[in-house]
């Protein structure tokens, strides 16, 4: 079958990142004719989505939903609507089958079958192996999917069927994503732009985070040599200079993330790269060999400054324990570092609050331009902790629309968001 990839279109909002979803799904349709376009990089986004449409003439449009809105930013920005017109100019151009997955459509999967019927599939949480099996039975001779799990589907009545959650993926299955899907220029030009994941899955419990949710709670890890090969190709074939790894926590479990590292000074990779560490745990002796396989910037995000706070999100880390590792990163010197904080979560105090600017001051003066900080809102997200606890509290209905956001802000604190806001909109964020 031909098959069209589609990146969802964010509008023009925030720079353009590698579609890897769609590369992931590339590399495991073998024996199909497999074609891509990202609106996001594109001039004129559904003009020349439309144009692809006709040349390739596809018989299935399938199109990541990432991302619903842009989450934390102090000003929301929902992407429903450009998605809404990318669905509207595939069905206006071709009549090939629709189906959409991606983490922001399994966040809201039934959700978003109700509000756009012009989905004629849903691919739950991990697509590969669920978006093959239906393309292989929509190009058989009986068309049905009725027994792909994991699979929203439409039946004759126009009735919404689930057909039931499957087991994650073992990784070792899987080829590797397909980095020559689209041009990969436009994304290099971005520090973060191409992302490479060395595992799936987080046992970490953060109030506000979907990921256990999404990819499990267990580790499932990718062989460190096979990273550290498709990272060669990315630097042999592609000509990249600096990626990010994807996942949600590169240094635990420490054991793989420093095999990944050794993995790649082994097999010659010299790429300049970023990731997401947490405090806890991090020794001098870790960054030493994250700095020799091409560490540049170190991503903390304890979230909160205050040990009850942190205690409250669910965070693994103490104060003391964000000082220590800041000061590693500082005293080594060798290290761009960038956190990112949220500004009212619960168990805020003012104290805490006054603490973090303290800290962040402080950091900018000793590191000046290599220390970087957000300060975010919370988007309160289905599947979260911080959902029950939003209702709790009284912040949310239980039956609450969260495909609208709904941001939390510590209601006794208030004012501390307020006085945010204020500093950030000077800012110009």
């Amino acid at each position: 079958m031909r098959v069209l990839l589609v990146q969802s279109w964010l509008g023009g909002d925030g720079p353009a990142v590698f579609p890897i979803g769609l590369a992931c799904l590339a590399a495991s349709l073998s024996g199909h004719e497999v074609a891509a376009f990202d609106p996001n990089v594109a001039a004129d986004p559904l003009g020349e989505l439309a144009a692809k449409l006709r040349d390739f003439a596809p018989e299935v449009v399938g199109i990541s939903l990432r991302n619903i809105d842009s989450t934390n930013t102090r000003v929301n920005v929902s992407y429903l609507e450009p998605f809404g017109r990318l669905l509207e100019t595939v069905r206006k151009h071709c009549d090939a089958v629709r189906i959409v997955g991606g983490s922001g459509f399994s966040m809201f999967a039934g959700r978003l079958m109700a509000a756009f019927p012009a989905i004629d599939y849903g691919v739950y949480l991990e697509g590969e192996r669920t978006f093959a099996d239906l393309i292989d039975a929509l190009a058989g001779p009986d068309g049905d999917p009725s027994a792909v799990p994991s699979l929203y589907r439409r039946t004759p009545s126009g009735e919404v069927h689930f057909t039931g959650e499957t087991e994650k993926i073992d990784l070792t299955d899987l080829p590797s994503p397909d980095f020559g899907l689209l041009p990969l220029t436009p994304y290099a030009a971005v520090p973060w732009g191409v992302g490479v994941e060395t595992k799936r899955g987080c046992a970490l419990t953060c109030l506000y985070c979907p990921y256990g949710f999404l990819n499990g709670r267990s580790y499932r890890q990718k062989a460190p040599e096979r990273v550290a090969d498709e990272l060669f190709r990315l630097q042999t074939a592609f000509g990249i200079s600096h990626f990010t790894f994807l996942d949600s926590v590169f240094n635990f479990p420490e054991t793989q993330a420093r095999a990944v590292m050794e993995a790649m000074i082994d097999r010659g990779v010299t790429l300049s790269w970023s990731a997401w560490f947490t405090e806890r745990g991090l020794t001098r002796d870790f960054l030493e060999l994250a700095r020799r396989a091409g560490c540049a910037t170190v991503i903390f995000s304890p979230d909160a400054f205050g040990d009850r706070a942190l205690a409250r999100l669910g965070k693994s880390t103490s104060v003391a324990e964000i000082k220590a590792a800041y000061r590693l990163v500082r005293d080594m010197g060798c290290f761009e570092v960038s956190y990112n904080f949220f500004k009212n979560p619960p168990g805020q105090t003012f104290f805490s609050a006054a603490a973090m600017v303290a800290f962040i001051l402080r950091a900018r003066l000793e590191m000046r331009r290599r220390a970087h900080f957000e300060l975010n809102s919370i988007r309160i997200e289905p599947h979260t902790a911080l959902e029950k606890a939003a209702q709790a509290e009284g912040l949310i209905a239980p039956e609450s629309d969260l495909l609208q956001p709904v941001m939390y802000s510590q209601k006794r604190t208030n004012y501390i968001d307020k006085f945010f806001n204020i500093l950030l909109k000077a800012a110009g964020k």
